[in-house]
């Protein structure tokens, strides 16, 4: 291998390495990765830095003895100058996109690619979870102002799967108003809709960017974020659909919390949880735009 293939791996190592860096230093890192993958990547730029390292010793080695073998082992490489512009194009061009173009978070035009879900957790099925009881009513609570735990129980059933989000669906019952959290976000509207019937008429708040299609008319919208499991790459876009008469009036990715009343209304042919809102408010966009699994829930 020559000195020049070297310096030029010495050049895309380092270069990839300094990348990480600079992303983990002006916080743009968080729009490509979860939380939990940050000491991987961290890791892995110790370990470009030293390939980098390592080429670069070899370009000078290479070059002091005037030949084109870094081993003993005789390895053909390619001479075609065309081969290797264009193996390393497919580098270069990564790396100067990473540090030239602007970053972005992910909003409604991805959305729409990949599809909005209004349902939480698509895996989990409703059927272990589906009940004809009525709302509890006031009588139903104890001297204590506590909802009886019978109630609940027939209210909220489950199995091995939903469990947990009987559990959660149990406390967020009792609050006067659910707040949709960004530290569990999937599993909140999961656990609603889920036992859906049993929130109906409940007071809710969530905050998010305005996701809007055709279908939706002029009176309705939905408030999103986007869900990162790993990576951008495989981050998903969960929502509520809401009624507001001026829905119209907010501009796609507008970020917003929205107040209002839960409901079920029927969209595309299927039934999804609605809010119908009573307040809306525009907000800044948060920090970190989007949410993560909640790596504790159930344990």
């Amino acid at each position: 291998m020559t000195t020049t293939q070297h310096l030029i791996r010495f050049l895309l190592l380092a270069g990839f390495a300094m990348l990480i860096v600079y992303l983990f230093r002006t916080g743009d890192m968080t729009l490509f990765i979860a939380p939990k993958m940050e000491l991987l990547v961290k890791l892995s730029a110790i370990g470009l830095y030293a390939a980098a390292i390592y080429q670069l010793y070899a370009a000078l080695k290479a070059r002091r003895k005037s030949h084109a073998a870094d081993c003993d082992c005789d390895h053909q490489h390619s001479s075609s100058r065309t081969k290797n512009i264009f193996v390393y194009s497919l580098f270069i061009l990564p790396l100067a996109l990473g540090f030239l173009t602007p970053t972005g978070t992910l909003g409604s035009a991805l959305a729409a690619k990949k599809g909005m879900s209004f349902t939480g957790n698509e895996m989990i099925s409703r059927s272990a979870t589906e009940t004809s009881s009525d709302p509890v009513s006031l009588s139903t609570k104890g001297s204590s102002g506590n909802i009886n735990d019978n109630i609940l129980n027939e209210l909220f059933p489950y199995d091995e799967y939903t469990v947990d989000h009987a559990r959660l669906a149990k406390q967020l019952y009792e609050q006067p108003l659910i707040v949709v959290p960004e530290s569990r976000f999937i599993e909140t509207l999961t656990a609603l809709d889920l036992y859906r019937d049993a929130f109906m008429g409940k007071e809710i708040e969530i905050s998010g960017f305005i996701y809007r299609e055709e279908e939706m008319g002029e009176d309705r919208m939905a408030i999103s974020r986007f869900a990162m499991n790993c990576c951008s790459a495989d981050a998903l876009p969960y929502g509520l659909m809401t009624t507001w008469p001026k829905a119209n009036k907010y501009a796609e990715d507008d970020w917003v919390k929205g107040t209002g009343k839960l409901a079920i209304s029927n969209y595309m042919g299927k039934e999804i949880l609605t809010v119908e809102l009573t307040k809306i408010e525009r907000i800044p966009a948060p920090a970190s735009p989007y949410v993560y699994p909640d790596l504790e829930f159930g344990f």
